[in-house]
Order: C-alpha cells, then structure tokens, then sequence
C-alpha cells in the first residue's frame, strides 16, 4: 500500500473545487498516471482540506472512494467536451445528477448557499453540485487544459493566455524542453 497524498497548494490550482477533484491523479494526459487517492486516507485528507470533512468524522470507505473516482471520471468527460466545444454527454451529465441526487441526505446546504457535508457522501455530492454548477454556467474565458498534464483549469490570467496548469510545474518543464530542442538545432 502506497503512502497518503500529501496535500500541497500545488493540487489546487483549478480555481474551482469541482476541477480541483478532476485533477486528483498526477497527469491525464497523454496517459492517466497515478492516482493521487492513494487510498482511503488520502481521500479523507484532501476532503477535510477542501473543507468538505469536518475533521473527527469517522473514516471514509473503499465504496466512498470507488464512488469518488466514478465521479472524477463523469467530470472528466464533462469538461473534455466542454473545453472542446462539444455537447456535454448525457449519460455523463445525468451521472453528476444522479451523484448529487442520492447524497442530499449527506449535506446540508446554508441559506447562503454554503454547503456541509456530513460524510464523504455528501462531500461527493458537494462536489457534483459545484460541477453541475460550473457545467450549466461557464466562467466566460471557459474551462481550458494543460497543454502538457491535462489538468483542467478556468483561465484567470491577465490575457487569458495560461497554458499551463502550473508554471511551477509544467510550464518550466515546456519551458525546458523548448530551450533543450533549440540548442540542439
């Protein structure tokens, strides 16, 4: 069994609690890489640290997790075909639906709109309803991908040029490989 994700300002970059979610493995691109829900604690960590676990609750489950990642995935196909313009899929729309539907009972939501969750359900559905939310209403600059990951973010740059998910990470690593295949030229 591997080690629980350590949690880093670094995993939170999206600019949306639903993206952020999304971007819970190391890369999506060219291939998935690993998952950064190493396992249940690592899930735990990162809903006490999204403020979607109160801290004391009991211990999440494996079925909460195989639930968290289903739901990673429907946000996947959600945002794929928004960045690309396409029409959302149904059954991956009705799966976030559904995801928020059956885990009401599990979170409380504030008169001013706040959301508590009781457990990891409800944290789960917290998080289906963030991404309804963003679906049904896109930021007007959209939901872009790194060039490089594929980590998904909402472009609040300046110019709205960002590319990268990170300069820190993957921008200094295009950054490199473009000065690496100049000087070879």
């Amino acid at each position: 069994m591997s080690a629980p994700t350590a949690w880093l300002d670094e995993h939170f970059i999206a600019g949306n609690l639903a993206l952020d979610f999304a971007n819970t493995v190391y890369r999506r691109r060219p291939e998935p890489g690993l998952d950064l829900f190493t396992g249940t604690d690592a899930f735990a960590t990162w809903l006490t640290r999204t403020r979607l676990l109160p801290g004391g609750e009991p211990a999440v489950t494996e079925s909460a997790l195989e639930h968290a990642r289903a739901l990673r995935a429907l946000i996947w196909t959600v945002f794929d075909a928004h960045r690309d313009g396409q029409t959302i899929p149904a059954t991956a729309f009705a799966g976030l639906l559904d995801t928020a539907r059956c885990s009401t009972a599990d979170l409380a939501i504030g008169s001013d709109g706040s959301l508590a969750s009781r457990n990891a359900y409800g944290g789960l559905a917290a998080v289906a309803l963030n991404a309804i939310t963003l679906a049904l209403d896109p930021p007007p600059q959209g939901v872009r991908a790194c060039d490089r990951c594929g980590w998904f973010f909402i472009d609040s740059s300046r110019g709205r040029r960002r590319r990268w998910c990170s300069m820190k990470t993957c921008g200094n690593q295009a950054k490199v490989a473009r000065y690496r295949s100049a000087t070879r030229a």
